[in-house]
């Protein structure tokens, strides 16, 4: 997976990030379960990556998920995205990076990961996914996530 960074114009020091992903949910039993993926550098969070050339942010979020999960049959929420914000270091580079997640209702819990990139993946329902991601952004994209589910359920 290639990555591309932007340098930012108000801070020679400081990268601009980019990356898309795609927040899955599995209803069982009346039940929302979220895939959550560990990375081989241990931390929980939700399949994504970068853009190639030519995709859009959803496109890319797609490819990114079915890339690394292996889920092909899934249903993106319409008109609606989360996003987070964080700064990292790598190789001496300040990073800003910006996520922006998709949801999506897959048809299956079935799950193939990309070996190279995921080391191990859990279904869980909304307490124990929280309790699981490693980072606050994702917490808080899963949070805004989990309450628009249950805003549009009919009541």
């Amino acid at each position: 997976m290639a990555e591309s960074f932007v340098p930012s114009m108000t801070d020679s020091t400081t990268a601009k990030d980019e990356a898309f992903g795609i927040v899955p949910i599995f209803q069982k039993d009346g039940k929302y379960e979220f895939l959550l993926i560990q990375h081989h550098a241990g931390h929980w969070g939700f399949p994504k990556g970068h853009a190639d050339p030519g995709e859009d942010a959803l496109q890319a979020a797609c490819r990114e998920f079915a890339e690394e999960t292996g889920i092909s049959d899934y249903l993106v929420l319409d008109n609606v995205a989360f996003s987070e914000q964080y700064v990292f270091t790598r190789d001496n580079q300040r990073f800003d990076k910006t996520v922006v997640y998709y949801p999506a209702l897959v048809t299956t819990a079935s799950v193939s990961c990309q070996a190279d990139e995921i080391q191990n993946y859990a279904w869980l329902e909304f307490e124990p996914a929280i309790s699981r991601l490693s980072f606050e952004g994702a917490k808080r994209v899963l949070t805004e996530v989990h309450q628009y589910l249950l805003d549009c359920q009919p009541g």
